[in-house]
């Protein structure tokens, strides 16, 4: 529970998701709920981030910028 306070004002997607189905996982059948809401907010966060890729590319590809080569 320490290590999602301190990323979750700025989570980064993937650590912030992974860090909310581990202690889901630790969580377990002792608090339903809790656990209900950690996968809840993995979910949404990764949904969110997902969105946010796909915006951004659309709208590069709109604008006709081309993706930079890496």
């Amino acid at each position: 529970a320490e290590a999602l306070s301190w990323v979750g004002h700025f989570p980064p997607g993937s650590l912030y998701g992974r860090l909310c189905q581990l202690l889901a996982l630790t969580t377990g059948d002792r608090d339903p709920l809790a656990t209900a809401g950690l996968l809840a907010e993995s979910l949404s966060v990764t949904t969110r981030h997902q969105l946010l890729a796909i915006v951004h590319a659309r709208t590069r590809w709109v604008t006709g910028v081309a993706p930079a080569s890496g």
